[in-house]
Order: C-alpha cells, then sequence, then structure tokens
C-alpha cells in the first residue's frame, strides 16, 4: 500500500509538472473605439494604466482610437500625450467646411510631427487600425506600412474627410464597419482583450430634420449597432459617459481625460486578474 502511495503521488508531481510546462503567460490586448474628440478620454485610460505597471502586448484601434493606439505603441511618455493634447486644436484636424470634405491626411500627421515617419513595424508593440474600403464595401485591417496613412484612413469619417485613396482603395473611417475591433485583437492572437469605450453612450437618434442633425444621428445609430460585436467580445470594458461633450469640439478635452482616468481606475484588478491567468 505504501509502495503504491509513493508511485501515485510521483505520478500527480509529473502531471503537474507537465501542465506547468504547456501553460504560458497570456497576450492581452488593447482595443481603443472611435469617438471623434472624445478620445481625449483614451489618453486618460492609458495614464491610468501606465501607473498602475500594466502593459499591454498589442494594441487595436479604430478611428480616434487608431491615433491615440499608435502613439501608445510607439512608446510616448503619456505626459508627453497629455501636454500633446494641450496643443493640439481641432483646426489642425479639420480643415474645410462639412459637405466639401477636410483632408484626412492631415490627421496622420499629427503623429508624425511629434514621432517622425514611422511604418507599423518600426513601433515597440504590435498595432493594427481597421479601415473600410468604399470599393469593395470590406473592412480593412492595417498592421503594416506607414503609420500615418493606417492613421488617417481609419479617422477618415464619411462627409467630414475625404477618402484616403491608396492604390485602388478609398479608405473611410473603420467605424463604418467595425467602432470596436475586439474581433481584429483576437485574430491578431490575443487571448484577452480590454476596451475602452469613449462612446458608451452612441445610438441616440433625433427629431430634428436638419442636414447636420440628420447626418449626426445618422452616425450615432451606425455606430451603435457596428459597436455591438466588439463590446460583447471584450473581457474588460472601461467605459466612459462623454454625453455631454461633442465629437467634433475640444472643449472639456481636460475633463475628458480625467473621466477616461477615472473610468480605468475601476477597472484595474479585472485588468491585472487577465495578466495573471495562466493559459493551457
Amino acid at each position: 500500500m505504501g509502495l503504491f502511495s509513493f508511485f501515485r503521488r510521483k505520478k500527480k508531481k509529473a502531471d503537474e509538472a507537465a501542465v506547468r510546462v504547456q501553460s504560458r503567460k497570456p497576450k492581452v490586448a488593447l482595443c481603443l473605439g472611435g469617438g471623434g474628440a472624445r478620445g481625449f478620454a483614451h489618453i486618460g485610460a492609458l495614464k491610468a494604466f501606465a501607473e498602475a505597471g500594466i502593459d499591454f502586448d498589442l494594441c487595436c484601434g479604430t478611428s480616434v482610437g487608431s491615433l491615440v493606439g499608435a502613439f501608445y505603441c510607439a512608446g510616448i511618455d503619456i505626459d508627453d500625450l497629455v501636454s500633446y493634447a494641450h496643443e493640439l486644436e481641432i483646426k489642425d484636424v479639420k480643415t474645410s467646411k462639412l459637405l466639401i470634405g477636410s483632408d484626412p491626411l492631415s490627421i496622420g500627421r499629427i503623429f508624425t510631427r511629434r514621432m517622425g515617419n514611422m511604418n507599423i513595424e518600426d513601433l515597440l508593440k504590435p498595432f493594427s487600425c481597421v479601415a473600410v474600403d468604399l470599393v469593395t464595401g470590406k473592412q480593412v485591417i492595417f498592421d503594416s506600412g506607414s503609420v500615418s496613412n493606417a492613421i488617417s484612413s481609419s479617422c477618415a469619417v464619411p462627409i467630414v474627410f475625404r477618402p484616403v485613396v491608396l492604390k485602388d482603395q478609398h479608405l473611410v473611417d473603420g467605424g463604418v464597419l467595425n467602432n470596436i475591433p475586439t474581433s481584429v485583437c483576437k485574430m491578431l492572437g490575443a487571448d484577452f482583450v480590454v476596451t475602452v469605450d469613449v462612446n458608451a453612450t452612441r445610438g441616440g437618434g433625433t427629431n430634428e430634420l436638419g442636414l447636420l442633425d440628420v447626418i449626426k444621428a445618422t452616425y450615432n445609430i451606425m455606430s451603435a449597432q457596428t459597436s455591438e460585436e466588439g463590446l460583447r467580445m471584450s473581457d474588460v470594458i472601461v467605459s466612459c459617459d462623454l454625453s455631454k461633450f461633442s465629437a467634433a469640439k475640444k472643449d472639456g478635452y481636460m475633463e475628458m481625460i480625467q473621466i477616461g482616468y477615472d473610468a480605468a481606475k475601476e477597472k484595474i484588478e479585472d485588468i491585472k486578474k487577465l495578466f495573471e491567468t495562466e493559459i493551457f
């Protein structure tokens, strides 16, 4: 009986050792959703993550999430990013009146003015962002090539900006099809995804008949539909209520940064648990 117990214990230890060998640390992705100027809240969320020592393995963004995500993957210091937010003006981004269409490449230049001309392959962390090709009607994933072109394409909100023309593609805002690109994070190998949603109150309609009101309501409703799957697939959601702020104005940007910071702080322990989970 003693000999049997001895061998049983030996086998148990061998089995446990085998399991330990097969386990690995999880790959945790950061997903940054679209939301126009409300994307200032993304900066606050990054500040909270940095303070908590949270270091994501990869990042994927749509629209303004692509811009902030590229800065994150380039390794910019969070205080420098906050300082850059002070300097940035909407006129640096939107250069023409509605219906004329601003030059979307101005958005990419926000990144290059600070970080220089870079390719996605040159970033310190794996980065991707999402745009939509008007020619094929399909999602386009940027995970290589010019960071500036990728950002500009992902942020090119229809009507507000002209499409970005790259070869035979006419590219517009990724939010048209995938405003919360959790699916892309999973596609690129993430085990878990932490999403920062800066447009949590999306989906509102309007009883106004003015052209601008109709366009805004249409985009809000569309955004709600294209965010549903991404939110469902997220493991942790940092949800920011920015309903009192305009997606097209910088007004209140410091408060938006604070809201993003506070919302992320509330989820820090949940996020840390993802990193502690063993994958077998």
